[in-house]
């Protein structure tokens, strides 16, 4: 009896000992090079230490802020008596200010918290987004690969009997005819290879395109030894219950959700008033005035003493009114809330939608795979027998070759339903919050390396 063992994902499987094959990529290294290379995850992690400027930005704000200017200039004073004071001279001061009470800052830096609980959070499903994505692109891979595998065992099973067929043609056993539909099957089947190599070209593209590498093909997986088995929600009741809290979309919504609500309270802020410590240094030097008298002339530079003043207070802004305009921001960010609060309901209809689907998808997949076992042993009985029928002159050539396609077609849809059974429980756990790279480590267990 075969040795079947159960993987995490949900799917049985016995692991085979084999040989890798050169210029092939198996799921774990395709993986591996996508998280190094992918830009959509390496821009969440930019994300990342960019809140983290942001948030030694607004932490510089609470401290002491230190200014300091030196200044020389001029100034004429007239008066009413028509007497001109013209002095000039420099300055150097220093200024220091401390926050004591900023509501806007506070709540900026509560909104920034939540800015960077965002950007993680964000970072952790564009890692589950892209373990899905290389798994999905895997599998389409190796889809395209099975189905020119199919096609090209059906080219040369015809071509085998075209070959065949024209024997028994310069024979005198068969009519010419027979000869012509053999060619025409085998003319079809060519093109159906051609198209097949095109797919599968296409679809290694779709790696580059997460790697930012290129390869040959991927590797097989041992789809013989595969037993489906419909993964189960570990934290809840069911996959949908489970969702609401830990899909990767529900997540997303939920921080944004948070960020609407902090955004009405720094709009509230707004109106509160602002107290600060300020203290000012200022010292005066190199300076000189000149009187001159109403009708007459200057007397001359004097020079002024040096002087230095200090100041230091406590200091209050009140908001009293600015036009309407923090009343607005207010009101635009409790529309930004409502609008949050439905996005938030959307997603969470279109998830349950996707979970349903593919539990669905699933129960048929794993109806379907018996079915389709079932019609790979009738459809390869049945091309025996219509063989058999030809050489008695019962079945004619046409017969043999439509029965030669159906053995390769059921193959087909047989490996298309397990790799599609792969896919789907992997997007089903995806959905739950449940996918991991140890669910990806499971499905390459499964790979054939010839």
């Amino acid at each position: 009896m075969k040795s079947i063992n159960r993987i995490t994902l949900g799917i049985g499987m016995s692991v085979l000992s084999v040989n890798v094959m050169a210029g092939s990529v198996d799921l774990s290294s395709l993986y591996q090079d996508s998280i190094e290379n992918n830009p959509a995850l390496k821009s969440a992690a930019y994300e990342i230490e960019r809140t983290g400027h942001q948030r030694d930005q607004l932490s510089g704000l609470y401290r002491p802020q230190v200014d300091a200017d030196i200044q020389y200039g001029a100034m004429r004073k007239d008066y009413t008596t028509l007497t001109e004071i013209d002095s000039q001279g420099a300055s150097f001061g220093v200024r220091a200010g401390q926050n004591l009470y900023n509501q806007e800052l506070n709540q900026s830096a509560q909104l920034l918290t939540q800015q960077q609980e965002f950007s993680n959070i964000s970072y952790q499903v564009a890692l589950e987004s892209l373990q899905l994505s290389v798994a999905q692109r895997y599998l389409d891979t190796l889809k395209a690969q099975e189905a020119l595998k199919q096609a090209d065992a059906n080219l040369h099973a015809i071509e085998e009997q075209l070959t065949q067929i024209k024997h028994r043609y310069s024979n005198g056993l068969v009519p010419e005819n027979d000869v012509k539909e053999a060619q025409a099957q085998f003319d079809l089947a060519t093109t159906s290879v051609i198209f097949a190599q095109n797919d599968v070209e296409k679809a290694l593209d779709g790696l580059y395109e997460l790697t930012g590498k290129s390869y040959d093909h991927v590797s097989p997986l041992n789809l013989a030894e595969l037993e489906l088995v419909i993964p189960s929600a570990s934290q809840a009741l069911n996959w949908e219950e489970q969702a609401r809290t830990f899909s990767p979309q529900m997540l997303i919504q939920q921080q944004l959700v948070g960020l609407s609500k902090q955004q009405i309270q720094l709009a509230e802020a707004g109106h509160m008033p602002s107290l600060g410590l300020v203290a000012e240094y200022r010292y005066a030097f190199a300076s000189k005035s000149q009187t001159t008298p109403m009708g007459g002339v200057g007397q001359g530079w004097t020079d002024l003493d040096d002087n230095t003043t200090l100041f230091a207070g406590v200091a209050m802004t009140l908001p009293v009114y600015r036009g309407g305009t923090t009343s607005s921001k207010v009101e635009e960010a409790s529309v930004q809330y409502q609008q949050s609060l439905q996005l938030q309901e959307q997603t969470w209809r279109q998830v349950t939608r996707d979970i349903r689907s593919t539990q669905k998808d699933l129960a048929a997949l794993k109806t379907a795979k018996v079915a389709y076992e079932q019609a790979v042993k009738s459809a390869e009985a049945a091309l025996i027998a219509t063989e058999q029928g030809f050489e008695l002159g019962s079945r004619t050539i046409v017969d043999v070759l439509n029965a030669t396609q159906q053995v390769y077609q059921s193959k087909q849809q047989l490996s298309e339903a397990q790799i599609d059974f792969i896919l789907s429980a992997l997007k089903l756990k995806y959905l739950g919050g449940e996918l991991t790279e140890g669910d990806l480590k499971a499905v390459n267990s499964l790979a054939s390396r010839t």
